[in-house]
């Protein structure tokens, strides 16, 4: 059952602090081990006891505090109550409000596993209940048992999979080969349905019953122990590891079919010695996937060297590529440019289309001559670089205009490739917002449950104009607003996004269909002209059927004839 926010608890004399409660017991008090540490004249060590309970209600206990506890104004040892309660420990007052079922749940827990299908369990439950303990703990067990001298085929592959099978209590756990489905090893029943938690051309990493945190545990892990080729997945020499770990982990991954084929044209096109210009939308993520082209090609070794050329002034921007001789001016000492320290390797060139016509002679000669001669300097420089060029321009459109040269164009486009809005990938949105939400987690030190259900329909709804880099920014800005221990809900989004998110009434399956139908009547009314008969045909249904979809969505004019 996905994990639900049951309670608030908000502490009276400090506004907007709140702590999101789980069913599960909360220990309160002054002491730091406390679950829920309050810092206030007369709180015991270990004051009382919380217990959120699974169905509805919470209950609550003293512990033998000095001061005593107090619900709703009334002195107790221990009891049960439902609905919101005014909660006294000592002088200080909190408030616990039930939260109603529905959108307040966890829809993506700290681990980012979104509830899914009910699944097989185990007899047992998952006994640690962090993430970052569990990953902690199959990465030790992978260290002493493998010992870095494993193969898939040995016994202590078998054994490491037993052992993280007990610590996760799930009923499997196994490696099987994509050509076929051969097992290369596992423990547990291999004949089960397994779900897939991580996989690369030749090997998926499958487990049966787990848990959700399990699940996101076992990922996590297997995700690196195959980009990073541990021998335990070897399925080749270590070059061969290294050629097939592609696509890593993050904004790389995507689910939508277009992306997904950008990428995949983009890790084959790696290996050749051709130039590639990224055309995009500002935020797509074009430097992210210019770092995955060259850490996919064979120069991934060498260095990886960035510029955004509308970020500095012509002139500087020129040094800044070319380098600069001894002398070029007064008191300025000689410099290597971009294009020298990245040789062997690979320099983006971002935002090519803001360059002026001077600097485009300049790039284009070095592309053709495989030199470059540093400003103030009389001799050549040999290069050797793989450039990777990205606009948000449409080039075509620039070169048309006088403002961006042809042959320039085609010296950059050796392969072109568009990366689609986020708009256009709306299945893509909540794996990224997960992915920001954990990073930011990590790196503010801060601990939360999870996302609400409203909050991830709100983030997925959004038209994100600003696109990936847009939706980093929200994300952690909210993350950033989070008292600890706190789900990530509305109230922590901007107000533009948080106002548009969708009511719970409209993520029903019938009123999803029911908008999609009158989108489907209004596309095929105006790409036929108005003309009834061929809009019932562009939407292949009869003429009956038709004038009763358009009363259903009161698109019927007057003068329509209902025929």
């Amino acid at each position: 059952m996905p994990m639900r926010i049951r309670y608030s608890l908000e502490r009276v004399d400090s506004p907007g602090a709140r702590r999101d409660l789980a069913p599960g017991r909360y220990v309160l008090g002054r002491d730091p081990s406390c679950d829920v540490v309050i810092a206030a004249d007369g709180i015991s060590r270990r004051h009382a006891e919380l217990e959120v309970l699974e169905d509805r209600g919470i209950a609550i206990r003293d512990l033998g505090s000095r001061n005593g506890t107090r619900v709703n104004d009334q002195p107790i040892r221990a009891g049960a109550w439902s609905g919101d309660v005014v909660l006294r420990l000592a002088a200080t007052r909190l408030v616990l409000r039930e939260r109603s079922p529905g959108l307040d749940e966890i829809a993506a827990s700290h681990g980012g596993a979104v509830p899914s299908s009910p699944t097989e369990s185990a007899d047992r439950p998952v006994q640690p209940t962090n993430l970052v303990t569990l990953g902690r703990q199959l990465a030790a067990i992978a260290r002493d048992t493998l010992g870095g001298t494993s193969s898939p085929r040995t016994p202590g592959v078998d054994e490491l999979l037993a052992r993280w099978r007990e610590v996760l209590a799930c009923s499997a756990i196994r490696l099987v080969r994509r050509d076929g489905g051969a097992v290369i090893a596992a423990a547990g029943n291999v004949e089960d349905h397994g779900v897939v938690v991580a996989e690369d051309e030749q090997v998926l990493v499958e487990v049966v019953g787990a848990e959700p945190l399990a699940r996101a545990a076992l990922a996590d892990l297997a995700r690196a122990l195959l980009v990073f080729g541990i021998p335990m997945l070897a399925t080749g020499p270590p070059s061969a590891r290294l050629a097939r770990s592609v696509v890593p982990a993050g904004p790389v991954a995507s689910a939508n079919p277009a992306m997904r084929e950008t990428t995949e044209r983009l890790a084959r096109v790696a290996a050749a010695p051709i130039s590639i210009l990224l055309l995009g939308e500002t935020g797509v993520g074009k430097d992210v996937l210019a770092r995955f082209i060259h850490s996919s090609s064979p120069r991934h070794e060498g260095p990886y060297l960035a510029i955004n050329c509308a970020a500095l002034p012509r002139d500087l921007l020129e040094a800044e590529l070319f380098g600069v001789e001894r002398g070029a001016a007064t008191g300025v000492e000689a410099r290597s440019g971009l294009f020298e320290r990245a040789s062997g390797g690979t320099l983006f060139l971002d935002e090519i289309g803001d360059t002026g016509a001077d600097l485009q002679v300049r790039l284009l000669r070095a592309l053709e001559d495989g030199s470059v001669h540093r400003i103030g300097g009389q001799r050549a420089v040999p290069i050797d670089v793989r450039v990777i060029a990205a606009t948000n321009r449409d080039l075509r459109k620039e070169i048309e205009a006088g403002r961006f040269r042809l042959d320039l164009f085609h010296r950059l486009a050796g392969f072109v490739a568009a990366v689609p809005p986020l708009r256009a990938r709306r299945e893509d949105i909540v794996p990224l917002v997960l992915h920001f939400y954990r990073s930011m987690l990590q790196a503010i030190g801060r601990s939360s449950p999870g996302i609400t259900s409203a909050a991830l329909a709100a983030l997925a709804s959004w038209s994100w104009p600003g696109n990936i880099r847009e939706l980093r920014q929200v994300v952690e800005g909210a993350v950033a607003l989070l008292d600890d221990g706190e789900a990530l809900d509305l109230m922590h989004l901007p107000p533009e996004i948080a106002g548009d998110a969708p009511r719970r009434d409209d993520l029903t399956l019938e009123r999803r269909l029911f908008a999609a139908e009158r989108d489907a009547l209004v596309t095929a009314l105006a790409a036929a002209g108005g003309q009834h008969a061929r809009a019932w045909r562009l939407l292949g249904v009869g003429k009956t059927s038709f004038y009763k979809k358009l009363r259903e969505h009161e698109l019927m004019r007057g003068d329509d004839c209902n025929g």
